[in-house]
This record gives structure tokens, C-alpha cells and sequence, in this order.
């Protein structure tokens, strides 16, 4: 059994070098470093994010997959710029850019949409790697260019045809049902496209269909009368980094997502997850119009070191732990 960091250790020194980088941008744009609980009785309702569950008084308690519900209960206390760098933990398949414990840069700013968030994630990009500024294309766009097809307008057949026709291996339990557009649009972005992202230049995709909202507003438009969500995602070098949204404001409207998507966890054998949760008593207090973003911090430090696993930016991985 060995005691030693699994990452060598000039890359843990390059790593703090990096972080205090990170520190020194947000606070020369105003922003307030806080820290909010590893261990909640709320979490984040996705399709595809399994917490761990702690069991404390006979009370659940889960080890949150992202700050997003403390932090934006700041932000309907009155906060307006703030960020965390902190560890968040997701269950999961371990890989080489997954551990099931990570560090995550999360940040939201009341009074920006999408587009600002965009641009400053870009400049915050530009500051830690001395890349180029980031390119941005619509999701639209891609599959466009990359498989010949609209995501928002084809028919879920038309995905299944596609995938069949390229010789895509999918799950036999995918069907052609809508309930399975998100999965056929989300299978054939990371076999078909993402894997050719950002080798260029950052590449930040945004406007995602509505069927893939996840916390972020939908709006129609009209000269593509299709209804997008106002999300984004940062690819460097094939790999996703970050997601963003222009933050979905209206409680009734999260509650009923959330409700479809414990209906579709139940369709994939998962138990629920609570619905109530103390952000919505702040988003029915007032949840002010603001852009946030998550990061992968040990994604990030990959991509400025060229690591190629996981392993080797983060001392003790979940076998080593």
C-alpha cells in the first residue's frame, strides 16, 4: 500500500499557482470568495448526477454534486458577484477525467444573461492558460456541420437512423419516444462531435434545445421558430470544462422540472431526489436575474499541464484516497 500523491509533485505546485491565478481574476472583477456546505439536505434533481447520501440523526444528508443551491441563496440574500472553489462529489463511472471527488470553480453574477457570461468566461480562460480568446458556435450549428441534422426540429427516429447508419453503439434501452431525444442528442454530441472541439482555439457552444434546460431559461426565436435553452458549455482540447446558463428565475417552473426529471429517473431505475428544497423558498423570495457558471478546477489544470488523466493534477484519487 502506498502513501505517495499519485500526481507528481511539481505538477501540485503548478496546480496552487494556477488557483491563486483564478483568486487574483475574480477578485479584480469584484467578486466575493464565500464557502457554503459540503453536506446539505437539498441537491441538485438531474437525470444523470448521483449523489452520495449521508446518513446523520436518521436524516439524509447529500454530499452536494455542485454549490449551486447555497450559492444562489446568496444571491437572494442579497449577494451579487460571488464564487467557490471547493470540493463537490458525483457517483459515477471513474475514469481518466473523472474522480468521484473533485474540485469545482462555481460563480454567478446578479444582472448578466448568458452572452455576458459567455465573454467573461472567456476572459477568465484567456487570463489562467494565455489562450486565445474562446470562439462561440450554436449547438445547432455543430450538429449541423458534423451529422447533417437540426437538434431541435428532427424527428428522435431521425437520431436513431443516424446513429445506426455511422455505426454508433447505443444502449438497447434507448428508444425513439421523446423522452429519449435528450439522450440521442447528448450520445451523438460526445461520439460524433466533442471529441473535435477546441483543439483550435476554447470553443464555447451554447444554445442547447429546450429538452436539455437544466436550470437555465428557454426563450423562443422566431426567425428559427425553435425554443433553445439559454445554456453554454467551454470545450478545450475534446474535453468539456465548463457549463453556464442564463438562470431559469421561476420557482413553479424549476419545481416542474424537477418532477420530470424524477419521473425520467424512475423510467432509468434511479430513486428520486427532493423536490422542496430550501432554493426554492429563495427563488419564491426573489432569485435575481443573474448568469452563473461551473468549472471543473481539475479539468482546467489538465489542460494548461497536458496531463492526460485525472491522476496526475490530483494528489490522492478515490484508490489512493
Amino acid at each position: 500500500m502506498s502513501f505517495l500523491p499519485t500526481s507528481p509533485l511539481k505538477n501540485l505546485v503548478r496546480r496552487a499557482e494556477l488557483i491563486r491565478r483564478i483568486r487574483t481574476f475574480f477578485d479584480g472583477h469584484g467578486f466575493i470568495e464565500v464557502e457554503t456546505p459540503v453536506l446539505s439536505q437539498d441537491i441538485v434533481v438531474d437525470r444523470h448526477l448521483e449523489p452520495f447520501t449521508v446518513d446523520i440523526r436518521n436524516t439524509a444528508y447529500y454530499l452536494q454534486t455542485s454549490p449551486e443551491f447555497a450559492l444562489k441563496r446568496l444571491l437572494a440574500a442579497g449577494m451579487t458577484a460571488i464564487y467557490q472553489i471547493g470540493p463537490v462529489f458525483r457517483r459515477g463511472d471513474r475514469g481518466t477525467v473523472h474522480n468521484h471527488e473533485f474540485t469545482m470553480l462555481e460563480w454567478y453574477r446578479v444582472g448578466e444573461d448568458y452572452l455576458a457570461g459567455m465573454r467573461f468566461l472567456s476572459e477568465l480562460i484567456d487570463a489562467v492558460l494565455n489562450r486565445e480568446p474562446a470562439e462561440s458556435v450554436t449547438l445547432r450549428s455543430l450538429f449541423l456541420q458534423h451529422a447533417g441534422m437540426n437538434p431541435h426540429t428532427c424527428g428522435v427516429t431521425e437520431f436513431q437512423n443516424f446513429a445506426k447508419e455511422t455505426d454508433m453503439v447505443f444502449p438497447g434501452s434507448y428508444r425513439t419516444g421523446e423522452a429519449y431525444r435528450e439522450d440521442w442528442t447528448d450520445l451523438i454530441f460526445s461520439e460524433r462531435i466533442q471529441p473535435k472541439l477546441g483543439f483550435l482555439q476554447p470553443l464555447i457552444v451554447y444554445d442547447y434545445p429546450d429538452t436539455q434546460p437544466q436550470l437555465a431559461r428557454t426563450v423562443f426565436l422566431p426567425e428559427e421558430k425553435i425554443t433553445v435553452s439559454q445554456r453554454f458549455e467551454l470545450f478545450i482540447d475534446g474535453m468539456e470544462l465548463a457549463n453556464g446558463y442564463h438562470e431559469l428565475l421561476d420557482p413553479s417552473e424549476l419545481k416542474q422540472r424537477f418532477e420530470r426529471i424524477n419521473t425520467l429517473r424512475k423510467l432509468d431505475g434511479k430513486k428520486s431526489l427532493p423536490v422542496e428544497s430550501r432554493l426554492l423558498a429563495a427563488m419564491r423570495h426573489g432569485l435575481p436575474p443573474c448568469s452563473g457558471t461551473a468549472l471543473g478546477l481539475d479539468r482546467l489544470v489538465m489542460v494548461a499541464l497536458g496531463a492526460k488523466s485525472i491522476d496526475e493534477v490530483i494528489p490522492f484519487p478515490l484508490e489512493n484516497a
